[in-house]
């Protein structure tokens, strides 16, 4: 990952040196601040939502972690699955500027959503960004797409969401983006 900074490499310090002493409410909050920090960057926030999830992996009881970082959304994972394995095949993405893999979602992280997972694509030259995210606000809501893409460092922003039963047509979307964004 590029375009780390050393404050973001002291925070990653931080996070690490906290391990034992950090309850869970403590590392979503910590991850809740820094996802909303508008001076932190796209890999910035990524590699400091791994650290997080790494740790409350780690750390905290099976029942837990998986609360807040995954099993009750095995249906969400296996889908962004499907489609990573599909847009993988279809387009180049060695220029990905973040981790070409699905990814847990910082909303699901710091716990303003109960699922979130998600694929994107950054081009290292362009900084064009789009992502296709798999949303579950609450256990009791019911689950939906959301397709965006976004200049980097602008306010040109869009973002369609769908229901899960047009993942076809979020799957059109998404690739239309790539199609425009891959170097």
């Amino acid at each position: 990952m590029e375009n780390i900074s050393e404050k973001v490499l002291k925070l990653k310090s931080i996070i690490e040196s906290k391990r034992d002493t950090w309850t869970l409410k403590e590392f979503q909050n910590f991850y809740h601040n820094v996802d909303v920090n508008k001076d932190i960057n796209d890999n910035e926030k990524e590699l400091l939502a791994k650290t997080c999830a790494q740790i409350i992996e780690e750390k905290f009881p099976k029942r837990q972690s998986k609360k807040i970082l995954g099993d009750k959304g095995v249906e969400g994972k296996e889908l962004m699955e499907k489609i990573n394995d599909i847009v993988t095949k279809e387009f180049d993405w060695s220029n990905n500027d973040v981790d070409t893999k699905v990814k847990n979602g910082g909303d699901m992280i710091s716990g303003r959503s109960a699922v979130c997972y998600y694929i994107s694509y950054k081009g290292k030259k362009n900084k064009i960004n789009s992502g296709f995210h798999y949303r579950q606000k609450t256990v009791a809501s019911d689950p939906y797409l959301e397709v965006d893409f976004r200049k980097v460092g602008t306010e040109e922003n869009e973002s369609k969401t769908f229901p899960v039963a047009l993942r076809d047509e979020a799957l059109d979307l998404y690739r239309s983006y790539l199609s425009k964004i891959i170097e």
